[in-house]
């Protein structure tokens, strides 16, 4: 037996946990556009969000602009969440100090105009604009602001078969609903595809309803142009073989094709149908946003349709709202085993093995990155050339092969 008696804790991997400002991932993360909101919430009045430590407060003017500043008003500190949205700013509810969207303060309802213009304050904000249904803000230095990046699942201007929807698919958790706990240790979950068969298999039953739990699986991981990514390869009961990538794209978006895929079919390179950002609230909270590329028939969107990765089905337990303590402990989910791993998980106590490959890529990955950013260049996946931001490959699919052509095509499922 080895006594715990004594037992030290040491402290957690702060160069990849931690994000507030001046920490190396939050540097890394501030690099790149965030979501902080659905566009739909951001209505006739303001809201206060929580993102990488730092309070902010969003919200649109009657004439449709978008603004996000620091939530203390620059006057006496009132928070600007009880503001008063007009047509072309936030007022603030104590002494009526009149936001523009950028921050300029253009009225004091107690002063005159001749003070408002010859203070000339500018209250701390940053930019902020909206795709596919939700907010976006960028927290980085203003002279290293990027494009939006248009990945190929989200680009439309080229296709009518689908409209963009921004969503959370797991109610303001993250994928699997996990909420309390560290961004990463949840992020590189993806990239761990063989909790699919001990957690979500063997130990709670299946909790997936189709292929993904049928078969034996054939793990594999590589680095791509955007990311990491895993390949599972099932060689189903049908006698079809399924061939599954999921894709990190640096350096917190994920990419997970249909969870519900039946493996019946043949097809060639079905993509996700969402893309999904892991968004750290603070060091030991985190949230989700997908932009979902929603399918339409006639120009009509279908009704009956789900999400790739919409886990609101019977069995996965943690679709099913809240459950006892018991229940929990008996039928184990993403949140038991994410959550569980402490609010930070202490990457000096583990025991790394071969089956994580894919989370110590991710990891290595993300260092390099870090590095990158101090040494004053752009990361990967940073896009500034306007005729390159078109339908950026992604790299995460199911393909479904016939039998004959899995004899075919052997050793060659890419």
């Amino acid at each position: 037996m080895k006594s715990a008696y004594g037992l030290t804790t040491p402290q957690e991997n702060a160069e990849l946990t931690h994000v507030e400002p001046g920490t190396p991932m939050g540097e890394l993360l501030r690099r790149f556009w965030q979501p902080v909101a659905l566009s739909a919430e951001l209505t006739d009045l303001p809201k206060k969000i929580k993102i990488m430590c730092e309070e902010l407060v969003v919200f649109r003017t009657k004439d449709g602009a978008l603004g996000c500043l620091t939530p203390h008003c620059s006057h006496r500190g009132t928070s600007l969440e009880w503001g008063r949205i007009e047509k072309d700013g936030l007022r603030c509810c104590y002494h009526g100090w009149l936001y523009a969207p950028d921050g300029r303060v253009t009225e004091m309802s107690c002063e005159t105009k001749e003070f408002c213009a010859r203070a000339n304050i500018q209250h701390p904000a940053y930019p902020i604009m909206e795709y596919g249904g939700l907010v976006f803000i960028y927290m980085g230095p203003p002279e290293k602001k990027p494009l939006f990046p248009l990945y190929d699942i989200i680009d439309t201007r080229e296709r009518n078969d689908v409209e963009l929807r921004g969503m959370q698919l797991w109610d303001g958790y993250g994928i699997g609903y996990v909420k309390d706990c560290n961004w990463l240790q949840h992020h590189e979950n993806v990239v761990d595809p063989w909790h699919l068969l001990v957690l979500h298999q063997q130990i709670s039953g299946d909790q997936f309803d189709g292929a993904l739990m049928q078969g034996r699986s054939k793990i594999d991981f590589e680095s791509t142009d955007l990311g990491v990514r895993y390949r599972v390869i099932k060689d189903l009961p049908n006698g079809n073989r399924l061939v599954r990538y999921a894709e990190v794209v640096m350096p917190n978006i994920i990419l997970v094709p249909n969870i519900h895929e039946q493996g019946t079919v043949p097809k060639n390179k079905d993509r996700c149908t969402e893309i999904t950002w892991t968004v750290p609230v603070d060091n030991e909270h985190l949230t989700a946003f997908s932009i979902v590329a929603w399918p339409l028939v006639d120009g009509k969107p279908v009704d009956d349709w789900m999400p790739g990765t919409d886990v609101r089905i019977k069995v996965r337990p943690a679709g099913q709202g809240e459950r006892t303590y018991e229940e929990r402990q008996r039928n184990p989910d993403d949140r038991e085993a994410q959550e569980g791993q402490r609010p930070i998980a202490i990457h000096a106590l583990e025991r790394l093995a071969p089956s994580d490959r894919g989370v110590v890529m991710l990891r290595r990955q993300l260092k390099e990155q870090i590095q990158i950013v101090k040494d004053g260049n752009d990361p990967m996946n940073i896009v500034r050339d306007e005729g390159a931001n078109t339908r950026i490959r992604t790299n995460a699919w199911n393909t479904v092969l016939s039998p004959e052509q899995a004899t075919k095509h052997q050793g060659e499922e890419a």
